[in-house]
């Protein structure tokens, strides 16, 4: 019997993890130690896990080395240090260690609390696709520590979704039976500017989308409700529910949504969601949502052509083009069979590593 023990913190790790540990589960050769920080408890509330503190230090990961001593290490990526900090331990001990990457961005910025240097680094990385495997060699990760596999959360909620499908039908697509088009339900998904790049701005998006929205309003005769979702991390919501009281009115009515809301229903209730590039936006095409990506500060080719391949639609952050894609009769491409094999090809990794097959 194998040891695995799988450590994820924040939600985003937490989501590419835990895709596959119901399938590691099944397997009689191996038993899992789950430990999860706080945000990702909820992927995990069925099964046994362990806390994990977001600022683990050298050795209280060497104590869970110790006390579990595992035959593999299984981490996420997130940007604190808990699951570097069992990765260093894994370093120094000669432990078997795969890392899932989640998303295309910030990839350095992962390891930076490695104890190592990314040249010596024995970790094997799970990659999302060629156009990753090859913007983090130009970063200096040794091509050999990379797997493409695809990404494994995406392939769970695009592929086990598909029959939920019809229940969230796209009404804005030409097929679609929805009559009463004047009315559009649409979800906004905030983030931190400077998490996505904006260090510096003359106008803030969200009010360039607001505009963009009064002017179909008052043009189109448009009756618009906009639920605006904050991102986890963003507490400080002054700045937008000021920008967003200058233009809430009759025709425009605009809502912060709760905490206790859950996403996926927030996604559910809305006709278009909008957002910049959060993950989010791929849960809101698996739904077959009209998914609009404002073009507010550049990204990554690799992230770009993942939008695309979930057909989101990228658009420049400017009034005309928000108003254009809004009005947009373009029929989203079909979501089933969209990223597929990313938990299998993780999950033959595993074996692989562990001398399983």
């Amino acid at each position: 019997m194998k040891k695995i023990l799988t450590a994820f913190d924040d939600p985003g790790g937490g989501l590419a993890v835990s895709s596959i540990l119901r399938e590691l589960l099944k397997m009689d050769t191996t038993e899992l130690i789950i430990y999860s920080g706080k945000l990702s408890e909820k992927f995990v509330n069925d099964l046994p896990f362990r806390n994990l503190k977001s600022d683990l230090t050298e050795d209280e990961s060497e104590t869970i080395v110790n006390e579990t001593d595992p035959d593999m290490i299984l981490t996420s990526t997130g940007a604190g240090r808990a699951e570097q900090e069992l990765r260093n331990t894994a370093y120094r001990k000669n432990i078997k260690s795969i890392v899932i990457l989640d998303y295309w961005k910030d990839y350095k910025r992962r390891w930076k609390f490695a104890s190592y240097k990314l040249s010596e680094m024995r970790d094997k990385v799970c990659v999302m696709d060629e156009l990753t495997k090859n913007e983090m060699i130009s970063e200096g990760f040794p091509a050999e520590n990379l797997f493409v596999t695809g990404h494994t959360y995406l392939d769970k909620i695009f592929n086990e979704r598909v029959s939920n499908l019809k229940l969230n039908k796209n009404k804005f697509s030409p097929d679609s039976e929805e009559n009463d088009k004047s009315k559009i339900d649409i979800l906004f998904l905030s983030q931190p500017l400077d998490i996505i790049g904006i260090k510096n701005f003359e106008t803030h998006p969200l009010e360039i989308l607001l505009r963009a929205l009064t002017e179909l309003s008052d043009n189109e005769g448009k009756s618009i409700s906009l639920t605006i979702k904050p991102h986890p991390i963003e507490t400080d919501l002054k700045e937008l529910k000021v920008i967003s009281g200058e233009y809430k009115c009759e025709e425009i009515n605009i809502r912060f949504s709760e905490s206790t809301e859950h996403l996926n229903t927030l996604i559910t209730d809305s006709d278009i969601v909008v957002g910049y590039n959060t993950i989010a936006m791929f849960e809101a095409r698996a739904l077959n949502k009209k998914t609009i990506s404002l073009n507010a500060s550049p990204v990554r080719n690799s992230l770009r052509k993942a939008m695309e391949q979930a057909g989101i639609e990228i658009t420049d952050c400017r009034e005309t083009e928000i108003i254009k894609s809004l009005n947009s009769n373009k029929d989203s491409k079909k979501v089933s069979g969209t990223f597929t094999g990313g938990i299998k090809n993780c999950i033959t990794l595993i074996k692989s590593d562990l001398n399983l097959n």
